[in-house]
This record gives structure tokens, C-alpha cells and sequence, in this order.
């Protein structure tokens, strides 16, 4: 849905249709008018047009610098996604090896158990014997 939205900007009224609510498109007309009547105020000389495109440069270095912090961490997370599926699959090959050495243990138990059994029944018979 088009919302219109009137604005006042360093004096002058301006309309916007957007789809963005009237609560945005007014907070963002305000801090430009703030920030344009800041450097007016500081420079009484300098026109509207020329304070407007000081202001402009720095909505557009700040968005620039945020981009690239944006793509930069995007970058990072990605490796980190990676080292993470890196790391999930050695977890599942050393649990893997895990239980298959939790096997082979329990086995090697079971034949030690069998021979000790085996041992004391020939003590056993040696005992027995006359």
C-alpha cells in the first residue's frame, strides 16, 4: 500500500509516496532537517541546496562504510559456517571411531574374560588331578 507522506525539511514542504510507514518517513525527514539546521546554524551563510549536499555525502560515506562492514562480517559468517560444518563432521568421524573402538574394546574384555575362565578351569583340573 502507497502511504503519502508530508514532510517539513529546512523550511520547505515536500510529499513522498512510499510504501514505508508515515512514523519512518517522518523520523527520517526530521533527523535531516536536524542535521541540515546543525550546519546552517554553524555556517549562517552557507545556502539550503549546499547544506543538503553536505548532509547527503555523509548519509552516502556512512552507507558505504556500512555496506562494507556488512559484506565484511557476511564473509566471516560464512567462514564460520563453514569451519562449523568442518568441525560437525570431524565430531561425527571421531564419534564414529569412537564406537567402533567402544566395540573392539568391549570385544577384546570378552576374550580376556575367556581366557581367564580358561586359565583357572585348567587350574582347576591341575588341582583336581591325583
Amino acid at each position: 500500500m502507497v502511504n503519502k507522506v508530508r514532510v517539513n525539511i529546512a523550511g520547505a514542504q515536500y510529499a513522498f509516496a512510499t510504501t514505508d510507514s508515515e512514523k519512518y518517513i517522518t523520523s527520517l525527514a526530521e533527523k535531516l532537517d536536524r542535521d541540515i539546521g546543525k550546519l546552517m546554524e554553524s555556517n549562517p551563510s552557507l545556502p539550503v541546496t549546499k547544506a543538503a549536499v553536505f548532509c547527503a555525502m555523509d548519509y552516502l560515506d556512512e552507507y558505504q562504510k556500512n555496506t562494507g562492514s556488512a559484506e565484511n562480517m557476511r564473509s566471516q559468517i560464512q567462514e564460520y559456517i563453514g569451519d562449523a560444518a568442518r568441525a560437525r563432521s570431524a565430531e561425527d568421524k571421531l564419534r564414529a571411531e569412537n564406537e567402533a573402538l567402544r566395540r573392539e574394546a568391549a570385544a577384546l574384555r570378552e576374550q580376556l574374560d575367556k581366557l581367564r575362565r580358561h586359565d583357572k578351569d585348567k587350574e582347576k583340573d591341575k588341582d583336581q588331578q591325583p
